[in-house]
């Protein structure tokens, strides 16, 4: 049971990075390095609840074999599909903005995608955990696009306010995993 929260405690670790590396990009020192200094103190515990969860993995017996049953197949298929259909997704829009020249919308783009995404994971998973997350991801995403064409904001400041944003919705499935995590190993 702990290798579901270990796992998705691995890839909120990987994408706060990334989401906090693009707002330092576009700040360009302009915070001081504070915004990452505050999300590497929040990426460094996420890195020892997924060691402190790996070790304690190892100290639990073997569990029984898993047996696939057609449900969880299916359930499988529809989580490549939906990664699948995001991937393909970011790669088409990244494409259209480069060559309409909006490339600076990129990383708004990005984010409503990936807001996006959370929907059918929330109800393929049934989390109601992951609607509050694509519902807070899809708001800073459009509030990007609109800041970005309407000019109200440098365009510097908006790709770290939505990268911030994502970083914290990142932050808020990472913390929610270590109490999932915790929850398994100490119940």
């Amino acid at each position: 049971d702990i290798d579901k929260p270990m796992g998705g405690l691995f890839l909120m670790t990987i994408f706060t990075s990334v989401w906090v590396i693009f707002a330092e990009i576009a700040l360009d020192n302009r915070d001081y390095g504070l915004i990452g200094l505050f999300f590497f103190i929040l990426i460094t515990v996420f890195v020892y609840h997924y060691f402190t969860f790996l070790k304690a993995q190892k100290k639990l017996p073997d569990a029984a074999p898993e047996t696939s049953d057609a449900t969880e197949k299916k359930k499988d298929n529809r989580l490549l599909f939906i990664f699948g259909l995001e991937g393909v997704t970011i790669l088409v829009v990244k494409n259209i903005l480069v060559n309409f020249h909006y490339n600076e919308l990129f990383v708004s783009c990005l984010a409503l995608i990936v807001g996006l995404h959370f929907f059918p994971l929330a109800a393929l998973f049934k989390r109601k955990f992951d609607y509050y997350l694509a519902t807070w991801t899809c708001l800073i995403a459009i509030g990007g696009i609109f800041f970005t064409l309407l000019k109200t904001f440098p365009e510097y400041f908006v790709t770290a306010f939505v990268a911030i944003g994502c970083a914290i919705a990142t932050t808020a499935n990472g913390i929610r995993l270590i109490g999932v995590g915790r929850k398994i190993l100490n119940p």
